[in-house]
């Protein structure tokens, strides 16, 4: 019996890694992936080369991570806001001939979208550093890069989650976009003049990047690290709960 509960699992994750999969697939393979990879090796050279006199790594890495709050993320929001909306029809067919399970189904797209994201972040991220540190005059503390790198991720991952929530509560694409465009720039540009939630403003983590870099810390951080978290995770959560009793 203990035997059979690894093979039973494994039949049970099937659906979860076929869809995920695919939908990777699809990710990688498409015309956005090598636009926004060519687009980031490109600008990320650029802003090294015209700084290599004056620039150094914890200003050009600030600058290099903040494209992603404010530049990427656009890409970000219309790949994840349409998620779902999108496939509303494709996935009714596949629960009416009961193949797909609607857990499986949106938990495979969180993954994918997250997976997809971080790993644009990841390699567009690795070039930053890695032409920074060796072209540019070094003012850096390893472990604050590090946390500097990490915060942003954190960003991401919350925005990657909103936008999978809105995509699975709001079935037009469109709406599901402008309100995520909508609570995102307020986030970014209106949240630092209410001093209650400038927390969680990206625009304040952005301004903290080249002193966090350098390694000094003003104590806020870890705050803005866990209020990232934990809307993430309530989005999540909320965006399972209505997947499951939703109409298709």
């Amino acid at each position: 019996m203990d035997s059979s509960e690894p093979s039973n699992l494994r039949e049970a994750l099937k659906p979860f890694w076929a869809l995920m999969q695919a939908d990777l697939e699809s990710l990688f393979k498409s015309r956005i992936t090598y636009g926004w990879l060519l687009a980031g090796v490109f600008l990320t050279v650029l802003r090294v080369l015209t700084a290599i006199t004056l620039g150094t790594t914890s200003r050009i890495i600030a600058q290099g991570l903040s494209d992603f709050i404010y530049v990427w993320s656009m890409l970000v929001i219309g790949m994840t806001a349409s998620t779902v909306a999108s496939e509303a029809g494709e996935f009714a067919d596949s629960i009416m001939s009961k193949s797909v399970k609607r857990y499986d189904y949106i938990l495979a797209k969180f993954s994918s979208r997250i997976c997809y994201i971080m790993a644009m972040y990841s390699l567009t991220t690795t070039v930053l550093v890695g032409v920074s540190l060796k072209m540019l005059r070094n003012d850096y503390e390893i472990y604050g890069l590090i946390a500097s790198i990490f915060f942003v991720a954190l960003v991401l991952l919350m925005l990657t989650s909103l936008g999978v929530t809105f995509s699975t509560v709001i079935s037009n694409t469109v709406i599901s976009i402008i309100v995520l465009l909508v609570l995102w720039y307020s986030m970014t540009f209106f949240f630092p003049l209410i001093d209650e939630v400038r927390f969680l403003s990206p625009s304040n983590l952005t301004s903290q990047l080249p002193t966090l870099i350098r390694g000094i810390w003003n104590g806020e951080e870890w705050q803005t690290a866990v209020g990232f978290a934990a809307i993430s995770i309530a989005s999540t959560g909320l965006s399972i709960l209505h997947f499951s009793k939703k109409d298709l």
